[in-house]
Parts: structure tokens; C-alpha cells; sequence
């Protein structure tokens, strides 16, 4: 009886990581057209299609994408700790694996977040709630500063642990990334979600924003149109930091050793 051979897959990381940028770059920029001709320029008649590749909607064929995404950079993420786990000899390894855990947990957050849209429905039920205390004598310095906060109510209420969460990342991937290469690529990336946010931030603004900026007279067409397209870049730009997240932490996870085996042994 012939004895059965051992499968052997050989994959070159700097190929999977290149390919998979790639390959994600071509789905955002195809998500990117289908809103802007299918959606916008309705170059389909059907409505039920149009609001599939509607980049704004919540149940978009882009929210999908954008939440899967999100949730694979964590899960990757995650392989790292248990990397560096395993590397563990004192507590200063032992402080490395919970930080990028905690890392890891913070972008599968995000993507639960994209999915279900949590720090858009907590900023207006936190409104709601200010809005009732406002029939008080004293409504507090909290509903002030709502009245006072001229964009959308969750960058005020999330702004600071975002804030505080970005600081974090930069401290700690500037020691441990495994090249000064990768962390000046993780700049690029939170810079890009730094410019999805204030695209977001001037959304929010007052409706005849565009108009009165004298953004859609530039351009030569209605304001509604500029406002799209502003959510449509908005969104592009997150999923592109996003995808340049997971090529940074994928390629930072193959250094941490220059083989990996995944062994599956079956029973006879």
C-alpha cells in the first residue's frame, strides 16, 4: 500500500501581502464606480439595485465590505499577540501580547461599529437625552456643549477615545513594528482615517454648507450632489486606511518569523 504524502504549500509573504492590497484597492475602487454611475447617476433603473451599491446606506454592499475589513485587520492583529506570546520570557512580553490585544479588540470593535452603525445611534441617543434635560432648570453644561458642537453628536461624545486611541497606536507601533518602513505606512493610514473624519465633520455641518463655502458653485453643480460625493470619498478613504492596516500588520506578522507551518493530520 502506497504511503500518502504530505501537502506542501510554499507562499512568498511579500507576494500574499502586495496581491492582497491589491486585490482589496480593486473591490474599494469598484464600490467606489458602482455608487458614483449605477447609484448616483442611476445608470440602472432599479431601485432596489441602486440602494445596494448606495455608499451611504447602511445596508450598502460598501458597509459589508468596510466591516469584514475591519474585523480581518483585528483578527490579524490577534495573531500577532499570540505570536508575541509566544516569545514571552518576563513581563515585558507579557505587556507587548495584552497591548496588541487590546489593539486587535479596538479594530474588531470597528467593525461591529461599521456593521450595526453604534457610534452614530449612541450620538443621538445621547441628543435625545440631552434634549429632555434641556427642559430643565438646569440643563447642565453637557447639553451647552451639544448646542454649542456645530457637526454630528458622536464626534463629540467619541472624539476623545478615538482621539486617545490613536495617540496610543502611534506610541506603541513606533517601538514595536518590526520596520521604521511599516510605521511611516501606519502614518499614511491613520492619516487617511484623520481626513475621512473631518470630511464626516463638515458633513455635519449645516445643510447649505457647500453652497455657502462656494464648493458647489466651483464645481458647477448642485449642492446635493457635492454632498455624495463628499460621503462617497469619505468612505473610500476609510476603507483604503484600512486595507493599508492590513498589508502593515500582515507584513509585520510574517517578520516575526520566517516560516510558518500549519500542520493537518487526519486519522486513518
Amino acid at each position: 500500500m502506497d504511503q500518502k504524502q504530505p501537502l506542501n504549500f510554499r507562499l512568498r509573504a511579500d507576494v500574499v501581502v502586495r496581491r492582497i492590497f491589491w486585490c482589496f484597492l480593486g473591490i474599494e475602487l469598484l464600490i467606489v464606480f458602482l455608487d458614483v454611475f449605477v447609484n448616483h447617476y442611476e445608470w440602472s433603473s432599479v431601485v432596489s439595485i441602486r440602494r445596494m451599491v448606495n455608499i451611504t446606506r447602511e445596508d450598502s454592499l460598501s458597509n459589508w465590505f468596510s466591516s469584514i475589513q475591519a474585523i480581518i485587520v483585528g483578527s490579524v492583529i490577534w495573531l500577532i499577540a499570540f505570536a508575541v506570546r509566544n516569545q514571552m520570557q518576563d513581563n515585558h512580553y507579557k505587556r507587548k501580547f495584552y497591548c496588541w490585544a487590546c489593539i486587535g479588540i479596538f479594530f474588531i470593535y470597528i467593525g461591529i461599529d461599521d456593521a450595526i452603525k453604534f457610534h452614530e445611534r449612541m450620538g443621538t441617543a445621547c441628543k435625545v437625552l440631552l434634549a429632555r434635560s434641556a427642559g430643565s432648570s438646569d440643563p447642565g453644561i453637557l447639553y451647552s456643549m451639544y448646542e454649542a458642537f456645530p457637526s454630528y453628536s458622536w464626534q463629540m461624545i467619541f472624539g476623545p477615545f478615538f482621539m486617545a486611541m490613536g495617540i496610543f497606536l502611534l506610541w506603541f507601533l513606533w517601538k514595536e513594528l518590526s520596520s521604521k518602513r511599516l510605521w511611516y505606512w501606519f502614518l499614511v493610514g491613520i492619516s487617511l482615517y484623520v481626513i475621512a473624519v473631518g470630511l464626516d465633520f463638515a458633513e455635519g455641518l449645516d445643510s447649505g454648507f457647500y453652497k455657502d463655502a462656494g464648493i458647489a458653485g466651483f464645481f458647477s453643480t448642485e449642492d446635493y450632489r457635492i454632498r455624495h460625493m463628499s460621503k462617497t470619498l469619505e468612505e473610500f478613504l476609510e476603507m483604503l486606511g484600512t486595507t493599508v492596516f492590513l498589508t502593515i500588520f500582515l507584513e509585520n506578522l510574517f517578520r516575526l518569523s520566517k516560516e510558518w507551518k500549519i500542520n493537518i493530520s487526519a486519522k486513518s
